[in-house]
């Protein structure tokens, strides 16, 4: 993925979406995006417990990260 992509996936998972899913999940404070420099790619789920999970979203595309980060918290809340 180039450059450009990842910043705009970044913004939009740490930013946009972030704000989204706090206030759709009151557990959940922020998600936090980390590009690691092995091509890695991390959403980190910060919960208002002290608590955090760890979301691989590599190569992902927009679509798929919300739905992976959907699926790890519906997980939690089952």
């Amino acid at each position: 993925m180039n450059q450009m992509k990842l910043n705009d996936k970044k913004t939009f998972l740490a930013h946009d979406f972030s704000r989204c899913v706090a206030k759709m999940c009151p557990g959940v404070v922020r998600l936090e995006y980390h590009l690691h420099d092995d091509g890695d790619e991390v959403v980190i789920i910060r919960c208002a417990d002290g608590s955090t999970r760890r979301v691989d979203v590599t190569g992902l595309n927009l679509q798929q990260s919300v739905e992976i980060i959907l699926e790890t918290l519906n997980g939690e809340v089952a």
